[in-house]
């Protein structure tokens, strides 16, 4: 548990630094949201995924048992308390956390830490920071996605991943 722990500590100072707020923890991961009330909310956002890495990184140093994956979409959602009358949990809900996620899992096949769906790219108009991976299929959606890669650095290794 400490090493999870010390990976949301690590991962999710630079999302509220950066103006994103952590709606839950799930198992080892986590959903963050960036509300887009501000012009640079996208550029803080990738601000706040290349922090996160950085000090994820100088955990990898410790334990090589941390893995950094990460899924980013662009899109409306739905919010509030979702659950039974027992008990009830704030989330968000929508096609685009379900595509975030479907990024996320993408991270393992394609080898690369964090994944961004054209849709957000564009909004960001951060082409230069990433690489284009093409169209890929993934589960529970019926067509092809664009995925780039976010170009990130890792500590003490010198090694560009992207």
């Amino acid at each position: 548990m400490l090493s999870v722990n010390s990976f949301f500590d690590a991962v999710g100072e630079p999302i509220g630094k950066h103006g994103g707020e952590i709606l839950k923890f799930i198992g080892d991961g986590l959903l963050a949201i960036f509300p887009m009330d501000r012009k640079e909310a996208c550029m803080d956002l990738i601000a706040a995924v290349r922090e996160g890495y950085q000090a994820a990184s100088r955990l990898w140093l410790q334990d090589d048992h941390v893995r950094f994956g990460l899924g980013i979409h662009l899109g409306a959602v739905n919010y509030g308390n979702i659950g039974s009358r027992h008990r009830l949990d704030f989330t968000v809900i929508g096609s685009a956390i379900n595509r975030g996620f479907k990024l996320e899992a993408l991270t393992k096949r394609l080898r690369r830490p964090a994944l961004l769906s054209q849709e957000f790219v564009d909004t960001a108009g951060c082409h230069a920071q990433t690489e284009r991976l093409g169209s890929h299929m993934v589960d529970g959606i019926a067509t092809s996605i664009e995925v780039y890669a976010l170009r990130l650095e890792s500590p003490g290794s010198g090694v560009t991943f992207g």
